[in-house]
């Protein structure tokens, strides 16, 4: 017996939490479990030959599927023993796969919808990186100046008998405040930052949270439109599987992180219940859902084609993240070399203002 199989034999609920895959391994998993599947193997010889070249945890989750189905339990068993690895929606993909005969279909849009998510965190990561490296030299530069620089030379500017510039008295300010309360500032600061970490994704702070990140006059429109790619993405994923509409909802909004979303989608679950359409549940939450994906989703309704409408619409709203990040970018980038211009500028004309008019009254 592997040392795999003897670490899931043994099995504690310890070992279970440690093991851990991160996005691309499942979206790899997914995509080559597709591919042997569509060349006739069958699920046990599929896992087999990929439990030979996997490691660490894949290759103890692997295991573990492999006794489970060995046992006598289906896949999606032995996927529900690691809910913390793999999401409501894997599950339940697979599920449906394995009972409609269409695992290996299920399997392929699984991937597909993975490749989509990797590939519009990597835009959103991307297109923030430039910005968020300026703003941290711009931050650290002013800090190093204000906590080693200045205090330096406070003294020789109280000591000069001239007029000093309103920009040079608030710089001393600074310094003072600096020299002796600056470690309390940082460790507030540091303490604040840790608070809201540990707060933001709290029952009452999440809401709010979420409520400003989407009244947000500059990210408002991206924060909306990536909710919106992924939700209709992973909708039109689950209704394109054939799993019945009943249960797509639950599991999209098990998924769902934004609490506006999963609010609404909560309350739209209830309102299909009771025999309305999608559309007539949504209609009244403009800021959330757009006309233009009212109208599509109409459409979608009232031919049978809904879950392609979803998909279109997530190719959309994808384009849409993919071009307002560039543009926010393009219009961040000029504001910032402003900026630190300007704070370079007021910096150097504060110091150098008073030293100027010593040496000219000499």
């Amino acid at each position: 017996m592997s040392d795999a199989q003897l670490q899931v034999k043994g099995a504690s609920l310890w070992t279970k939490l440690s093991v851990r895959l991160s996005h691309t391994e499942l979206l790899l998993l997914a995509k080559y479990l597709s591919v042997l599947l569509q060349s006739g193997l069958p699920l046990g010889d599929a896992i087999e030959i990929l439990l030979e070249q996997s490691k660490k945890s894949l290759k103890v989750i692997l295991t573990s599927l492999q006794s489970s189905i060995q046992s006598g339990h289906t896949f999606a068993d032995g996927l529900e023993k690691y809910p913390h690895v793999f999401s409501s929606v894997f599950i339940n993909l697979v599920r449906a796969g394995e009972k409609s005969g269409t695992l290996q279909k299920n399997l392929q849009q699984l991937a597909e919808q993975l490749q989509k998510e990797h590939d519009l965190q990597a835009k959103i990561r991307g297109a923030m990186m430039y910005p968020s490296i300026v703003a941290m030299s711009a931050i650290t530069v002013c800090t190093g100046i204000v906590v080693f620089v200045l205090p330096n030379i406070t003294a020789l500017f109280k000591s000069l008998d001239v007029p000093l510039p309103i920009t040079t008295k608030i710089l001393l300010v600074v310094a003072d405040v600096a020299t002796h309360y600056g470690h309390f500032i940082l460790l507030g600061t540091i303490a604040a930052v840790v608070l809201f970490l540990l707060v933001k994704n709290t029952r009452f702070v999440k809401p709010i949270v979420h409520f400003i990140e989407l009244r947000s006059p500059v990210i408002g429109r991206i924060v909306r439109d990536t909710n919106l790619a992924r939700i209709t993405l992973l909708f039109g994923t689950l209704l394109n599987t054939g799993m019945p509409f009943d249960d797509t909802l639950p599991v999209t909004i098990s998924v769902i992180k934004n609490y506006q979303y999963k609010k609404l989608f909560e309350e739209m679950e209830k309102s299909v219940k009771e025999g309305n359409t999608i559309t007539a549940a949504l209609q009244h939450h403009d800021y959330l859902v757009p006309p233009i994906a009212l109208r599509l989703i109409r459409v979608g309704e009232e031919t049978g084609s809904l879950g392609d409408m979803l998909l279109y619409l997530s190719t959309f709203y994808e384009k849409e993240v993919d071009d307002a990040t560039k543009n926010v970018t393009t219009l961040i980038e000029p504001i910032m070399i402003v900026g630190i211009g300007l704070m370079v500028g007021v910096l150097a004309f504060s110091i150098i203002t008073p030293i100027y008019k010593v040496v000219g009254s000499i």
